[in-house]
Parts: C-alpha cells; sequence; structure tokens
C-alpha cells in the first residue's frame, strides 16, 4: 500500500472515531457513564472553588487532577453547574421489560439548544471526545513504532481503537479514562521508537511529558514505566550486549524517567504531606467499596470476563446495559482466534524481527493488568475494561496482528478493510442498537389499557389521575392536559395505617423516572406502576393508600375532583383506595 493512500485511510479513521463519539456524546443522557456524575462533580469544585478538594467527602478527588483541571477550564467556557442532574430513586440493574436503566431524570433543560450547566457538561464531553480523538492518532504512531513494515496490521488496529463501541462511548464521557489512554499510547509510542533507535532518547522526547501527564491523569499509567524502560534497555543493548551499553540506556532512561517523575512530583508530594504516602491510598481506601472476602478463583473468572466483556462494549453508569449475549461469543471467538494467532506469529520465521515489539506490547497489557489486579484486592467494581485503557494501543495492535496472522499477505489489506467495516458496524450498533433504545422513553399506555382501569378524573395542575387500581400493585395512570406539561412533576404514593402513622412512601417521577413530565406531549397517558416494599413490622391489618403530586422540589399541590373541588378537605393527598393485609 502507498504511503499516501495509509496516510488518508489513517485521516479518515480518525475523523470518523470524532463523528461516532460526538455522536455518543450528544445521545447519551448526561450522567449516563460510569462515574461520569462523580467525575462532573470534581470538574464542577474545581472550576468553582479554583482549588483541589481535600480529604473523602468527594470520591473522585482520589484521583490525581490533570483531566479535571483542564475539563473544568474547557467547560468554564459557559456557566458551571450541577443542578440538573437529578436522581432516580427508581434506577435498576437488572434487565426487564419495564426496567429504568437511567440513574438520572431528564428533563427538557437538557435539550438543545444547551444552556448553562448543561452546555458546560457537553463542552467537559467535548473535551473527552478530542482526547479520544488524539489516541486514536496516537495509537497509529504506535503500531508504526512496533510494527514498522506491516502496514495492514497499523491500519486494522488504528480502525478497532476508532470505532469499538466501549472506547467510542467511554470517550465521549466525562471521564479521566480518555486521557488515560491518551498519555498512556503516548508513552508506549515513545518507548517503542526509543527500542527501534538503538536505545536513543531523541527520537521519542514526547515521552517524557506523556509520562509525566500520565501520571497526573490517572495513576494506573505508572504500570507502565517499567515496560517502557524494558524498551530503553532491549533498544540500547541491542547488537551490544546489556554491559556494552550501559551507558547510553542509563542516560536515555535518566533523560526519560527523571523529568516525567518532576513533573508529576508537586501532586505526589502533596499526597505525602496530607495523607502520609504520594498515590494518596489511604484516601483511596476511604473513598471505594472495600472488598471483605479474601480473593478466590471466582474472583478472578469474574474480573476477567468483566475486563472482556466491557472491553468491546456494555453501557450506562454501572455498566449495566449489555450489547446481545450472542454477540460477546462471536467477539469471544474473534478474541481467541487473535490470541492464537499472536502464538502463530512467534512460530514465523519472518516474524522475528518483530517478535520483541510484540513482547513489550504484551508486557504493557500484563502490567496494566496486573496494576489493577492488585487494586481489585482491595476495592470492589473493578472488573471494568475501561480501566485497562491506558493500554488501548497495545491491545488493538495485538488483536489486529492475531486476526491478520490467518491470512496470506495478498489478502491482509482487505482483511483489515473486513475488520474497520465490522468494528465500525459495532460501533454504531452499540450506539443505535443498544445505548438509545435502553434510554428511550416507554411507550403511552394504550387507550383501552388504562380506560379499562378509568375512574372519575382528579387532576393536580397539569397532570390528571385518569384511572387506577391497587391490586396486586398500585398502578396509576397519569394523563397530560391539553397543552404539554412545563413541570418536572414528581408523584408520592404512600401507605398509612389507619391510626394515621406512616408505613411506606415512595417519591418518583412517573413511569419510574424514564419519561420526565415536561417532556411529556399533550394529551399522553402513562402507566406508573409499584412495587410496596412493606417493612417488618407491619403487621395485618387494614392501610390506606393515597397519592399527591408535587413539582420537583416544591411542596405537594392540591387535588381537584371533576367538579373542581378540592378532594378531601384540603388534604394535599387523594385517597385511592384500602388495603387488606
Amino acid at each position: 500500500m502507498k504511503p499516501r493512500t495509509a496516510r488518508l485511510i489513517v485521516w479518515a479513521l480518525v475523523i470518523g472515531h470524532l463523528l461516532l463519539a460526538s455522536a455518543y456524546s450528544v445521545l447519551n443522557p448526561l450522567g449516563e457513564a460510569p462515574d461520569e456524575a462523580d467525575h462532573w462533580a470534581y470538574v464542577v469544585h474545581l472550576a468553582r472553588e479554583r482549588e483541589l478538594p481535600q480529604g473523602p467527602k468527594m470520591t473522585q478527588a482520589k484521583h490525581p487532577p490533570l483531566y479535571h483541571a483542564t475539563a473544568a477550564a474547557v467547560a468554564s467556557l459557559a456557566e458551571v453547574t450541577n443542578d440538573f442532574l437529578r436522581i432516580n430513586p427508581d434506577t435498576e440493574l437488572a434487565q426487564r421489560p419495564d426496567w429504568s436503566p437511567n440513574f438520572f431524570i431528564h428533563t427538557a433543560s437538557e435539550a438543545w439548544p444547551w444552556r448553562g450547566g448543561v452546555l458546560a457538561f457537553h463542552l467537559a464531553r467535548l473535551w473527552s471526545v478530542l482526547l479520544s480523538t488524539a489516541t486514536v492518532a496516537a495509537v497509529y504512531g504506535l503500531a508504526r513504532a512496533a510494527l514498522p513494515q506491516r502496514t495492514e496490521v497499523v491500519l486494522a488496529a488504528t480502525a478497532i481503537a476508532a470505532f469499538a463501541p466501549e472506547f467510542a462511548f467511554i470517550g465521549a464521557a466525562v471521564s479521566n479514562d480518555s486521557m488515560a489512554a491518551l498519555f498512556g499510547t503516548l508513552g508506549l509510542w515513545g518507548g517503542l521508537r526509543i527500542y527501534h533507535n538503538g536505545g536513543r532518547f531523541r527520537p521519542a522526547w514526547w515521552a517524557v511529558p506523556a509520562l509525566g501527564l500520565g501520571l497526573l491523569a490517572k495513576v494506573s499509567t505508572g504500570a507502565l514505566w517499567p515496560v517502557i524502560g524494558l524498551a530503553v534497555v532491549l533498544g540500547a543493548a541491542d547488537g551490544r550486549g546489556l554491559s556494552g551499553a550501559w551507558r547510553r540506556w542509563l542516560a536515555t532512561g535518566l533523560l526519560l524517567f527523571v523529568p516525567a517523575l518532576l513533573i508529576a512530583a508537586p501532586w505526589l508530594l502533596r499526597n505525602w504531606q496530607l495523607y502520609g504516602d504520594p498515590l494518596g491510598a489511604q484516601l483511596v481506601r476511604q473513598t471505594v467499596d472495600l472488598r471483605a472476602a479474601p480473593w478466590s478463583g471466582a474472583d478472578t473468572l469474574w474480573l476477567l470476563r468483566g475486563w472482556f466483556v466491557s472491553s468491546w462494549g456494555k453501557f450506562g453508569g454501572a455498566g449495566h446495559i449489555p450489547m446481545a449475549g450472542w454477540l460477546y461469543a462471536v467477539l469471544a471467538g474473534v478474541t481467541l482466534a487473535a490470541a492464537a494467532g499472536i502464538v502463530r506469529l512467534y512460530l514465523r520465521p519472518d516474524w522475528r524481527a518483530e517478535r520483541t515489539p510484540l513482547a513489550l506490547l504484551l508486557l504493557a497489557v500484563a502490567a496494566i493488568m496486573v496494576g489493577i489486579w492488585q487494586y481489585s484486592l482491595t476495592a470492589l467494581g473493578t472488573d471494568q475494561g475501561r480501566l485497562l485503557f491506558p493500554a488501548i494501543g497495545s491491545l488493538v495492535i495485538l488483536l489486529a496482528a492475531g486476526l491478520l496472522a490467518w491470512l496470506p499477505a495478498r489478502a491482509q489489506a482487505a482483511g483489515a478493510g473486513v475488520i474497520a467495516a465490522a468494528v465500525l458496524a459495532l460501533g454504531c450498533y452499540g450506539l443505535f442498537g443498544v445505548l438509545i433504545p435502553a434510554f428511550a422513553p416507554p411507550a403511552p399506555a394504550p387507550a383501552a389499557e388504562w380506560q379499562a382501569a378509568a375512574t372519575s378524573p382528579v387532576t393536580f395542575g397539569e397532570l390528571t389521575l385518569a384511572g387506577y387500581r391497587l391490586t396486586p400493585q398500585p398502578l396509576l395512570y397519569w394523563q397530560a392536559g391539553a397543552a404539554p406539561p412545563t413541570q418536572d412533576w414528581r408523584s408520592v404514593l404512600r401507605v398509612t395505617a389507619e391510626d394515621g402513622s406512616l408505613v411506606w412512601e415512595w417519591r418518583r417521577s412517573p413511569g419510574a423516572g424514564r419519561w420526565s413530565t415536561d417532556r411529556w406531549p399533550a394529551g399522553v397517558t402513562l402507566r406508573d406502576e409499584y412495587r410496596i416494599a412493606w417493612p417488618e413490622w407491619a403487621g395485618r391489618g387494614r392501610y390506606r393508600v393515597e397519592v399527591g403530586l408535587q413539582p420537583y422540589d416544591q411542596e405537594l399541590i392540591m387535588p381537584l375532583s371533576s367538579t373542581g373541588q378540592a378532594a378531601e378537605n384540603d388534604h394535599p393527598y387523594f385517597l385511592l383506595g384500602w388495603l387488606e393485609r
């Protein structure tokens, strides 16, 4: 393939990722990515307070501040606030026909044109998109440095990075994983450049800021330092032996790692002063869910399975929105074929020159995995593929090389094209076939269904209780008036004993928070089902069930009957009926 053609393809892949990640950024509801709301809280604090937070009150303050500080600078082009993220109490992690995967209730304030804090949030997401797009370009540089004679592998690896659904999803979120991926890839690129240039520092000058800034983006990038150091040693020793090249690798190592350490030194020293160690391990333990039981073989399988599934694509705030199950089975076969292909390459004489670069890439992946495994001995929730992204470049190069190893040389260009097309289809499926449907509003209740439960209508402001039933579980039908609702209304269903004592209460956005009322069209009717959680102390007896309605963060309003009169002596709740237990 001609170099000019290859460069044009790379530009197309980089722009393709920019467009795909931008689509994920715009179409994924705000806050609905792993830890995104917590990262945003960190950004808001830096933008408004202009100082680093201390202590465990802010969970993401355990991370170094570079991503959050730069995101705060970008977001500050608008008004940086946190008031539009409204927690959804009905979030569910297990899929059901009527489940609510959204961690937040997304109101009309998030609609285009964006303003205030919503605009600031989107600006921070745009910053992440630009970082992940730069990472795709860096993956190309790393692949060329590692395998300079394997153009098809280089292009296939760049395509996987550009279109893999999980990388586009995380690269479009307010998260420091996008910056960690960029600096991890740039650092490894520098290490491979040094290796191929006989251990010389100058051809990879950018590795110094990449390593230092990587530590300031996410501590896990530090796991790559020994691998890059090994690349320096092996490059300097090539043809000379270790003893004959010690001056070069020592000089390059000092030029590489000492300035990088100095870049990160202010943050490390601050941690030492505040928490007693450079990485703030004490603070980390105070802000994570700690593992209580000893590590077991089942935990290892859990970790490996989680890494595999969510490295390809698993969406939502807790990674609880998967792709189709059969697709993971296909991807498992693809991954195993790639692993076998890497073994095959090591046995081929024509790949002798690439064995060391491949080994360094494998070591980079292993180093990140070991680092996360060590962290997993302390913390829960580490089975997320995004934690491997400092080694994203190594992962996609190994995957591309392993897959193309099964094709003859004359078919590898076509094979790279098939890989690119398949991963692009996968990335689009993740967005349009999984993510968007998961957060789509529920279908309005069919007229025949709600009319079967219809009663004398009771009006609460802009909404009307058009019908209801109490058994087997309370089911309400809320209906918008002749004009679309303008407020984020919240229903309050409660159960009281005959003596008036409160037994159970639930406040929510009707329909389990999947469709805020200020986005409803006029006249729509929505199904609103509840599951009463009876407390243990509630014995047999007769219980009153009643409902109220209030605008978000305001008082309950008075229900009005069909005659326009207050429903019950100016009581803000409407009596639905009685339950026997």
